[in-house]
């Protein structure tokens, strides 16, 4: 820990205002201070991103503090000391935003996030005023986190990460907003418009006690066809827009389903194993975890970078994504959830853009695996697919979404 020391703007201070997100980058009134490494004490940090600390014997926040300013910039003795920005907050205060978080997701279009966002903050923040909440970690904000992204009032970013590695406040609540607001859309039939041979395999009935039914059920579904029947090869597909007005609404979004002859713990675990996407993807050139926040046999969160080389693309195309997987309702005895989006990565501000590389967004991703009931080595695989890729033209991109859809499902199959 450090006790704060002013002095005026550097170039090299200057620079590091552009790789600070949004919210914390330097402004005209704020004093970039340079941390030294005089002891306050010890402590720890809480869930909420507060520091308790116990204080050290020497009163260095009281008057005996040693709070001289500089006119020059520091000697060489502190040039390897962390830099915070601060508007004239305490030294306590200081190194609690020292941790910059590295990690954001949009949460707009989650109903349920800002809402569930502050009834949590305000049960579980007493050591903390509201009015001393900081944005993206304690509360959603429009403000964008890269300076290169469009500052839209009705967009709303959370940080995932406290800038240590762990989980922010918020992680939990935006992860069953995400949650919640995917289940919804994939039971929501007035958002789904069914191709030319779903609509026919609908018409016979089989699927009636299959497609559409609540996960409030919590229980398994029965399967529309027998194992080892012709029927069990259907891929039902259909596409659709998100009723909401934010980012990408404009996007088509594309809702397959399909049994798939695996159990659902072993399909779940097969979707969050980055080691294993090679096997049900033939474009993919890798994926790599590079943030784990969460690994456990109940719930899988983490940030990946996945690669793929489409034919004829001639380039590479990269998706920087959470990953969230989860048990269904009612646990796992009726499947799981894996649910992903994009992630906007503040060390991507310092990153030179590669003309080889082609950055997609999963708005929403989601794959639902329901327990069939009396096969635990079968399951239902519903999977719904939110993409922005600035190489697929709006006119193509359902066509291509519908394809994918199948392909997708028929690679998972292969593996059974």
């Amino acid at each position: 820990m450090g006790f704060g020391k002013k002095f005026k703007k550097s170039k090299s201070s200057k620079k590091l205002s552009k790789s600070l997100p949004a919210s914390l980058a330097f402004a005209d009134d704020v004093v970039c201070r340079r941390v030294s490494c005089i002891s306050l004490g010890t402590g720890s940090f809480t869930a909420t991103g507060v520091l308790n600390v116990t204080k050290s014997s020497r009163d260095l926040l009281g008057t005996g503090a040693d709070d001289r300013t500089y006119d020059e910039s520091p000697s060489s003795s502190y040039e390897d000391a962390d830099v915070v920005a601060s508007k004239e907050l305490s030294p306590v205060k200081e190194v609690v935003l020292s941790l910059v978080p590295s990690m954001y997701i949009r949460t707009a279009d989650l109903p349920t996030m800002k809402e569930s966002a502050s009834s949590f903050m305000r049960m579980s923040s007493s050591d903390i005023a509201e009015s001393d909440w900081i944005d993206h970690i304690h509360k959603p904000s429009s403000t964008p986190p890269l300076p290169s992204i469009s500052n839209v009032p009705q967009e709303s970013w959370v940080a995932l990460d406290d800038g240590n590695g762990n989980k922010a406040p918020l992680t939990e609540m935006a992860m069953k907003a995400l949650v919640s607001a995917g289940l919804d859309a994939s039971m929501d039939q007035s958002m789904w418009t069914a191709n030319g041979p779903t609509t026919r395999l609908l018409k016979s009935g089989d699927w009636d006690d299959t497609v559409f039914v609540s996960y409030d059920k919590r229980q398994p579904i029965p399967a529309p066809h027998a194992k080892g029947t012709q029927g069990e090869m259907d891929v039902l597909v259909w596409s659709g827009t998100f009723s909401h007005k934010y980012y990408g609404c404009d996007l088509p979004a594309i809702r397959c389903e399909a049994i798939v002859n695996m159990s659902p713990k072993a399909l779940a675990n097969l979707l969050v194993d980055s080691k294993r996407v090679k096997e049900y993807n033939k474009m993919s050139i890798g994926r790599d975890d590079i943030l784990v926040l969460q690994d456990d046999e109940i719930c899988v969160t983490k940030v990946v970078c996945g690669r793929s080389k489409p034919p004829m693309l001639g380039k590479i195309l990269q998706l920087k994504t959470l990953l969230h997987m989860e048990e269904l309702p009612g646990g796992s005895q009726n499947g799981y959830v894996v649910v992903s989006r994009a992630v906007t990565h503040a060390d991507d501000a310092e990153t030179a853009a590669d003309p080889k590389v082609i950055h997609s967004e999963m708005l929403m991703g989601l794959n639902v695996i329901r327990a069939i009931e009396g096969e635990p080595d079968r399951c239902v695989l519903i999977n719904v697919n939110h993409l922005m890729s600035p190489m697929i033209p709006m006119f193509m991109a359902k066509k291509l979404g519908l394809s994918s859809a199948v392909n997708f499902i028929n690679d998972i199959r292969s593996l059974c």
